[in-house]
C-alpha cells in the first residue's frame, strides 16, 4: 500500500490580480447601473413635481377670484348707498353680504340712524383675494382691503354739519371672508383694523 507523500509540489494558482480586476469591473458595472436607475428616478420625480397645473383648474380659480372680488365690491357699493340715507332697505346689500358681515353693517346703520347721521362723499377701496379654497364645499376665500375714508364724511342728516371724529385714522386695513351660498359668492364676515393704516 502506497502512502501519500508527505510533501506535494504546490499546485499552480491563478494570479491574484486577475480576480481583483474582475471584482473592480463588476463593481463598476453595478455602480453604473445604480447611477442610471437613480438618474431615471430623479428625472421621473422632477417631471412629476414640475408638471403644469391644469388649464381648466387655473381658469376656474381665476373666475372664482373674480366672483369673490365682485361680491366684495358689490357689498361696498351697497353699503355706501345705505349709509348715504341711513338704511339698507332700498339697496341690494343682502345680495352681496350675509351672516356676520350683514349684521355688522346693519348694526352700524342702526346706531347712525339713531344719532341722525348719514355719510356723504366717496370712500375708496383697494382689495385683493389672499387665499381661495375650491376643494371644499362651500368654497371659501379670504380678502385684504385698504379702505380709504378720507373723503367720506359723517354729517348730521338734518343740517349737513360735519361730525366726523377728528384725528381719526382714515385709511386702514380690513380683512374679509367670503364663501359660496349655492353658486353665489357672498361676503360673510370682515374685521376692521385701524391699528394697521395703509
Amino acid at each position: 500500500m502506497t502512502s501519500a507523500p508527505l510533501t506535494n509540489h504546490p499546485a499552480k494558482r491563478p494570479p491574484v490580480h486577475r480576480y481583483a480586476a474582475a471584482a473592480v469591473a463588476a463593481a463598476a458595472l453595478l455602480a453604473l447601473s445604480a447611477c442610471s436607475s437613480d438618474s431615471k428616478d430623479t428625472d421621473d420625480n422632477a417631471s412629476a413635481t414640475t408638471a403644469p397645473a391644469s388649464p381648466t383648474a387655473d381658469r376656474s380659480e381665476q373666475q372664482a377670484r373674480g366672483a369673490v372680488l365682485a361680491a366684495w365690491r358689490g357689498m361696498r357699493a351697497e353699503q355706501k348707498s345705505a349709509y348715504a340715507v341711513g338704511q339698507a332697505s332700498k339697496t341690494d346689500l343682502k345680495k352681496f353680504a350675509s351672516d356676520k358681515a350683514l349684521a355688522k353693517i346693519e348694526g352700524e346703520l342702526f346706531q347712525y340712524r339713531q344719532a341722525g347721521v348719514v355719510f356723504k362723499g366717496k370712500a375708496a377701496s383697494s382689495v385683493k383675494v389672499t387665499a381661495i379654497n375650491l376643494e371644499q364645499s362651500p368654497h371659501k376665500a379670504t380678502l385684504k382691503e385698504c379702505f380709504d375714508t378720507t373723503h367720506w364724511k359723517a354729517v348730521l342728516k338734518d343740517s349737513g354739519k360735519d361730525v366726523t371724529t377728528k384725528n381719526q385714522v382714515r385709511r386702514y386695513t380690513v380683512t374679509g371672508t367670503a364663501r359660496t351660498i349655492g353658486k353665489q359668492w357672498t361676503v360673510v364676515d370682515f374685521d376692521v383694523d385701524k391699528g394697521r393704516p395703509c
